[in-house]
């Protein structure tokens, strides 16, 4: 499938996990980012400051979230579904 076709199965308001499976968050954009490369991009807000930008690329303005905690990548580093953030303080977590 092409970026494109798994960029229309993802939705803003999403939750998600990236590829690397530690990262989660909310899914805030959906498309094209000429600024990084050809084709569709989506931009994540991350639970945690473990992203490299603020949901702008060279000085455009995607979406809105504080610094590091925005990320944009291809549309196949992004599993939707139920993801709640995470809450480091709940031991029970590790064990499910």
């Amino acid at each position: 499938r092409s970026f494109e076709e798994e960029a229309k199965q993802i939705s803003i308001g999403q939750r998600c996990l990236l590829g690397d499976g530690t990262r989660r968050g909310e899914v805030k954009f959906v498309g094209k980012v000429p600024e990084i490369g050809f084709g569709f991009f989506i931009g994540v807000q991350l639970d945690e400051p473990m992203g490299d930008c603020n949901g702008s690329q060279k000085g455009k303005k995607y979406f809105t979230c504080d610094k590091n905690y925005g990320i944009f990548v291809r549309p196949n580093y992004v599993k939707v579904g139920d993801f709640p953030p995470v809450d480091e303080f709940n031991e029970l977590e590790d064990e499910i």
